[in-house]
């Protein structure tokens, strides 16, 4: 049986002002923003699928959905699958997105849903209809979701490579890893009382690409990193490789034998 498609709802750069909250570390998504709001969002893809979300009435050109939490409201709307909104959207599934929140004060003229209608209605001015496209994800809202892609790559590879090598320090075998289009091959091997590393890449190495891999050993640094055209350790380099090798110190052995502690490593 097929698993569900697991939905989540980012907040854009203009609903994360709203709640008086700024972009946080690129390490950490915007879903995942600790906030009481945020968090309630996650369940209206649910409730949509049931037919159970509440419709925001006031806005006319575009369906959007409210969510509750004690005293605060969002806006939260899905994208028109019809419509392409970019590469980023796709790869990372970001359907799903809050635009806008407030607090709900009944009777004030600071009360959200009051200011968020007189707001789309001021923007469809001339339309016979309110107009919240400025609500959806803006340009700086794409540019943080590539940035966050680009970290998540960056920290999927930097796993990938220091697993392999954990698991070449137990095995005391060749370790090989395939990323993407990528292969690396990580070896380990002690020599004159002190351990030696060697790492393969293949593919199409952008320098870019090769910088991520050889930062992803811990206590080590580009800098003593050398490359070994005639291959290292009877690991031979094949057309398209690249061979690189370092010493590899106690204290770095360790953090990553730590760091994959609970994992299975011989099959690696």
């Amino acid at each position: 049986m097929s698993q569900p498609t697991p939905y989540f709802v980012r907040p854009t750069k203009r609903c994360l002002s709203d709640l008086g909250l700024s972009f946080p570390a690129l390490e950490l998504p915007l879903h995942q923003v600790k906030d009481a709001l945020v968090a309630k969002s996650q369940q209206v893809p649910e409730e949509v699928g049931a037919g159970s979300a509440e419709r925001i009435r006031a806005i006319k050109d575009w369906v959007w959905f409210k969510v509750k939490v004690s005293s605060f409201r969002g806006a939260v709307t899905e994208l028109d699958h019809a419509v392409d909104h970019g590469p980023e959207i796709a790869e990372a599934g970001a359907r799903w997105w809050m635009g806008a929140a407030g607090k709900r004060q009944e009777d004030s003229g600071d009360d959200f849903y009051r200011s968020l209608k007189a707001e789309v209605t001021r923007a469809g001015r001339g339309t016979g209809s309110t107009s919240s496209g400025h609500l959806l994800p803006a340009e700086v809202d794409i540019r943080r979701l590539r940035a966050e892609l680009a970290v998540q790559v960056t920290l999927g590879i930097n796993t990938v490579v220091r697993k392999a090598i954990a698991a070449s320090i137990k095995t005391g075998k060749v370790c090989t890893a395939t990323f993407s289009h990528h292969r690396i091959a990580a070896l380990v091997r002690a020599r004159d009382g002190e351990a030696y590393l060697a790492v393969t890449a293949e593919g199409f190495i952008d320098p870019r690409l090769l910088a991520v891999i050889l930062g992803s050993v811990p206590h080590v640094a580009h800098s003593d990193w050398l490359p070994e055209p005639q291959g290292e350790f009877g690991i031979e380099p094949e057309p398209g490789q690249i061979v690189y090798s370092t010493i590899v110190s106690a204290a770095s052995q360790a953090a990553m034998m730590e760091e994959f502690s609970g994992e299975e490593l011989s099959d690696f």
